[in-house]
């Protein structure tokens, strides 16, 4: 099982560097771990690694700058933390994964880069690095952009989100449209290598008991040939950045690793968390 940790974030390491730093995504590389990163573009039309649009959040407000109205330059003098650790281009960072030989990564395609001109400008990052193909996965890929991408470069690993329909329900207009039921995915199958399964929490609009990672729904992904990649449950708890305010009642201390062992024992192909060693040992 691959895993893939999250964010450049160690919650567990107050001492950690910050956040989608290039610090801590070569620290996670070091040890032997997948990265789950964001592209973010800027004013000179390149492509930086950060989650959010701006520096808002990560310099707690002293900076407010979007990366659209900043060069790479700029952005790298930047620094973060108490250590003054720096963010990095993506090409920086598809070096690092590709010298370290790094098992499956993750990169999040948001839906706000799923346009031709940005398809094109991510292509001609990832065309220089083709030894990480087979172990870089391009997730919440709408079937529009998995049908142009397959066109374009073909070798590529997608993968869809895939939620609960109450979830699309809530929360598609946040992601951009960008996440699918299971009979949609199944439909358009062949696009994918992958699904990328997403848990936001455990009740339905009725207040029913609901849950994505069940024997069930994995069987079927296994039997359509697809594999499978998920977010522990913290993901939805704990992180930064949350989108409706959610709360998955499994990021709870006390239950998560009891829940996150149930999870690994369903046998998913890859595993996203901000506990990659707690993982491991459950493996």
């Amino acid at each position: 099982m691959n895993i893939i940790t999250h964010r450049g974030l160690n919650p567990a390491d107050s001492d950690f560097p910050a956040e989608s730093t290039y610090e801590a995504f070569v620290e996670f590389l070091k040890q032997g771990w997948g990265l789950e990163f964001d592209p973010c573009f800027t004013k000179d039309k390149r492509i930086v690694v950060f989650h959010d649009d701006n520096l808002g959040r990560i310099t707690a407000g002293k900076n407010t700058a979007k990366f659209a109205d900043l060069t790479v330059s700029e952005i790298k003098k930047i620094r973060l933390g108490k250590n003054g650790h720096r963010l990095c281009s993506l090409d920086e960072l598809l070096d690092e994964v590709a010298r370290h030989g790094a098992p499956l990564s993750a990169l999040h395609l948001k839906s706000r880069l799923q346009n031709k001109a940005s398809l094109d400008l991510m292509l001609s990052y990832l065309k220089n690095f083709p030894v990480i193909f087979k172990n870089l996965l391009l997730f919440d890929v709408t079937i529009e952009t998995a049908q142009y991408l397959k066109k374009k470069m073909p070798e590529l690993i997608m993968a869809p989100s895939v939620s609960h329909f109450y979830d699309i329900k809530r929360y598609n207009i946040c992601t951009g449209g960008t996440l699918y039921s299971i009979e949609e995915v199944l439909k358009n199958k062949d696009l994918f290598n992958w699904v990328w399964l997403d848990e936001w929490d455990l009740s339905d609009e009725n207040g029913r008991a609901k849950r994505l990672y069940n024997e069930e729904n994995f069987s079927i992904f296994k039997n359509a040939g697809l594999k499978i990649a998920l977010v522990t449950p913290e993901l939805h708890g704990t992180s930064p950045g949350l989108l409706g305010g959610e709360a998955h009642p499994d990021a709870d201390k006390n239950r998560l690793f009891p829940r996150i062992r149930e999870i690994i024992d369903l046998k998913p192909d890859a595993v996203c968390t901000d506990h990659p060693e707690a993982v491991q040992k459950m493996t």
